[in-house]
């Protein structure tokens, strides 16, 4: 099983490219960030339509305008046939976006949580206050867990602070920040995140050998 994440940058023009993606990639399960869709968006059905599994948190309109463009947020995770999502209950945050879901396939089962934290705010000291609370009710998961997203931190920068903070927060809940092997977007710069937890027994990244994650923040243009 493969799985990935991808800020999309809007996928109300993108079915084609994100179906041919999922094929070509042999992505069973993707988790979009920056979907900039809301409830009346009709792209996510098609993509139910043509078998693939959503589950979605759509980032409202602005009051006053229908113009989606300047709506750059919104997460969902689309899986393929064979993968059951359902939603798992989570408080709605105000300093970056989330969705938590499980997904089944076959006798695997797996706890994913997207978040996207826009980059047009600073880094605030809410959002690890926040991420602290998301990571401390994951942890308890026996199920394996994925956190993956777009946190718009500098990882790749050694003297970032905030970069060094986040790897603090991360080894807090014995959980492992992993390197996603070079840049993850397309200008340069390792920005998407995936946190995970070893296996208490083998000291392996559960579910590891099922599941492979690929960054795929540069996969599409536009």
């Amino acid at each position: 099983m493969t799985f990935g994440c991808l800020n999309v940058r809007s996928v109300l023009s993108k079915f084609d490219d994100l179906v041919k993606l999922c094929r070509d990639h042999l992505v069973d399960l993707l988790c979009l960030t920056e979907t900039w869709h809301d409830t009346d968006s009709v792209v996510l059905g098609r993509l139910r339509s043509a078998g693939f599994n959503v589950i979605d948190r759509p980032r409202p309109r602005v009051a006053g305008t229908d113009n989606l463009s300047i709506n750059h947020g919104g997460v969902a995770v689309v899986a393929a046939a064979g993968v059951v999502l359902s939603t798992i209950a989570s408080e709605q945050l105000t300093t970056c976006e989330q969705l938590c879901v499980r997904a089944v396939s076959g006798r695997f089962t797996a706890i994913i949580v997207v978040i996207y934290r826009p980059r047009s705010a600073a880094v605030h000291p809410k959002f690890f206050d926040e991420l602290s609370a998301i990571l401390e009710r994951v942890a308890t998961y026996q199920e394996p867990i994925y956190v993956v997203g777009d946190f718009n931190i500098r990882l790749d920068r050694p003297d970032d602070v905030h970069a060094d903070q986040l790897r603090l927060l991360v080894d807090c809940f014995g959980l492992v920040l992993h390197d996603t092997a070079g840049p993850t977007h397309q200008c340069g710069g390792t920005l998407d995140v995936v946190i995970t937890h070893y296996c208490r027994s083998s000291g392996r990244c559960r579910g590891r050998r099922r599941w492979t994650f690929r960054p795929l923040h540069a996969a599409l243009e536009g």
